[in-house]
C-alpha cells in the first residue's frame, strides 16, 4: 500500500475509535442520569402510589 492509502486507513480507524468512545460515553452518562431520575423522583413516587407511605417521598 502506498502512503496515502495508509494515512486514509489510519485516519478512518482513529475516527471510528473516537465515535465508539463517544457513543459509550453518551450511553454511560445517560444511564447515570436515568438512574438518578429513578431513585430520586420516580421510584419514591411509584412506591407512594402503591403503599400510601408519604415518608417515602423526597423532602424537597
Amino acid at each position: 500500500m502506498d502512503q496515502k492509502t495508509l494515512a486514509v486507513f489510519f485516519g478512518l480507524m482513529v475516527m471510528g475509535v473516537a465515535i465508539i468512545t463517544l457513543i459509550g460515553l453518551i450511553a454511560y452518562y445517560s444511564f447515570i442520569g436515568l438512574k438518578r431520575l429513578w431513585f430520586k423522583r420516580l421510584g419514591p413516587t411509584i412506591y407512594y402510589l402503591i403503599t400510601g407511605d408519604a415518608k417515602a417521598l423526597p423532602s424537597k
